[in-house]
């Protein structure tokens, strides 16, 4: 389509295509800056939105992150409150299907054993300060990618913590 200026130059212009593409700038820009500001609150990786808590209410507490990366470190810190703590030893179980889809690089403290129980292993702890709150975290690399299920809780406790990651490629 040719048109003339209004300035007299004899120069091509499509005043309506102009302003469609100055539309789509604008919305990419600002789709940029969504993705921006929720990459920074944590939807890609670490940050307020990721850190997320569930709890056996008065027996454990998981905190842990929603969305991780692919063979990236991430913790599971489990706090066990002071009526978990009440014996000599504390038997916390995961859940194997959320292991078998991580690789387990630490548990601290490190517990007296581990043993295989079915669809889960329990860690063993010695409790040393009877009826004082423990915090257990454990360090691991998810090795799967897409949502992860897990599940947390006390050997010979009704009911478990069950919480959902996002593992990003």
């Amino acid at each position: 389509m040719e048109t003339r200026r209004a300035d007299g130059l004899e120069i091509d212009e499509d005043l309506a295509f102009a302003r469609r593409s100055w539309r789509v700038q604008r919305a990419s820009w600002v789709g940029m800056g969504v993705v921006v500001v929720l990459a920074l609150a944590g939807l890609l990786g670490s940050g307020p939105l990721s850190r997320h808590a569930v709890s056996l209410p008065a027996l454990l507490r998981v905190e842990y992150q929603r969305f991780t990366r692919y063979e990236a470190p991430q913790t599971l810190t489990v706090r066990l409150e002071p009526a978990a703590t009440q014996t000599a030893e504390a038997r916390v179980w995961i859940d194997r299907r959320y292991l078998d889809d991580a690789r387990v690089e630490a548990v601290t403290p490190p517990p007296a054993r581990v043993e295989a129980a079915g669809d889960r292993l329990v860690y063993a702890f010695p409790i040393s300060r009877r009826g004082e709150p423990v915090a257990i975290v454990v360090a691991l690399q998810s090795e799967r990618i897409g949502p992860v299920e897990g599940r947390i809780g006390l050997e010979g406790a009704a009911g478990a913590a069950s919480f959902r990651q996002f593992v990003y490629p």
